[in-house]
């Protein structure tokens, strides 16, 4: 299947995902490669401006949601994606780390799917067993500090006290599918009526700032 074209634009975020040679985990501990993430932020912005909205580093792969104002998330992604790999390989000796492909993304232009994605990204550590809330995982933006989230042009839609839960709030596995299949695509757009069964979901569920 052929790569998708690439879609600048500056109006809505994307999802963005990127993957370690063959599903490989990170050769170091995740707190050095977490350090390593932050650093490559700072770098890639002093390069590109963009606002990080949502961030979540797996053992092997992370997830990223970001707007992009000026249109250049390929530019940004690159910086990115470059100093992490640069990063890693000076820290282990190891020469050309380097994700598996192209980092894989989808625009979400419609807002009620854009909670759902906020749900998904910060789930992963739970879908993975690794946590049991999302609040308890370490390596996610949910635990940037002040500091850290004015360096990072840390912009979230929605923050965890106001939507803690929606955010922790787990559905069953077909919902998770369709969000999964769902950003693959080049605008976020699932196959059946996800709106209608998120609204009905969400009932009594208060989102805010």
């Amino acid at each position: 299947m052929p790569k998708k074209k690439l879609i600048r634009q500056g109006e809505f975020p994307y999802h963005v995902t990127t993957r370690n040679n063959n599903k490989d985990w990170f050769s170091i501990p995740m707190h050095e490669v977490w350090d390593i993430c932050k650093e490559s932020l700072i770098y890639a912005l002093e390069k590109e401006k963009v606002e990080i909205n949502c961030f979540v580093l797996m053992s092997n792969h992370y997830h990223l949601l970001l707007t992009t104002p000026d249109e250049n998330i390929d530019r940004f992604m690159m910086h990115f994606n470059w100093r992490i790999s640069y990063l890693i390989s000076k820290k282990t000796d190891r020469i050309n780390h380097k994700f598996s492909n192209r980092y894989k993304w989808s625009i979400v232009a419609n807002q009620s799917y854009l909670y759902n994605v906020y749900r998904y990204i910060y789930q992963n550590p739970i879908r993975a067993g690794i946590s049991e809330a999302c609040i308890d995982y370490p390596y996610t933006s949910l635990h940037f500090t002040s500091f850290e989230a004015q360096l990072f042009k840390y912009r979230p839609h929605i923050n965890y006290t106001g939507a803690k839960q929606l955010i922790e709030r787990k559905y069953d596995t077909d919902f998770d599918n369709c969000i999964r299949n769902s950003l693959k695509k080049s605008y976020f757009t699932p196959k059946h009526n996800i709106s209608a069964l998120y609204l009905k979901r969400l009932k009594g569920i208060k989102i805010g700032m």
